[in-house]
């Protein structure tokens, strides 16, 4: 009897440890700026061979517009508030990037922007599709 109960506690203990060890989890829809930020800095300056000063502006207003669209998505908008509230958020970035960019390089940006797929559409009916399992 014992042993048993020795075995209980181990795996109490233990159990406790793992849950302790998981990240925790963030609320839907919060992105880490910082990843996507320098991803989409090396893109940008990859593609439009940009140096390190323009590159850093580039980084600096990605993360301004992130935390920007992180602000809207952490409001009460309604649907069609927020479709343009983000919509105002990427003509100003579009606005920043111009300032940024020499006109060769903002073209190209532009050019980019319009190849980068867009979110998929969304499920007919209000359905969703069937989870592969």
């Amino acid at each position: 009897m014992n042993k048993k109960k020795l075995l209980l506690l181990y795996l109490l203990v233990f159990g406790s440890f793992s849950l302790l060890a998981q990240p925790p989890a963030s609320p839907r829809g919060e992105r880490p700026p910082k990843p996507n930020a320098e991803r989409f800095t090396e893109r940008i300056t990859k593609e439009l061979n940009l140096n390190a000063a323009t590159s850093k502006k580039v980084h600096d207003a990605f993360l301004n517009n992130m935390k920007k669209m992180d602000a809207v998505f952490a409001s009460k908008l309604d649907e069609k508030d927020r479709r343009a509230a983000l919509e105002a958020n990427k003509k100003a970035f579009e606005k920043t990037m111009k300032g940024i960019l020499n006109p060769a390089q903002y073209t190209q940006f532009l050019k980019l922007e319009a190849e980068r797929p867009g979110p998929p559409p969304p499920p007919p009916n209000g359905e969703r599709p069937p989870r592969p399992r």
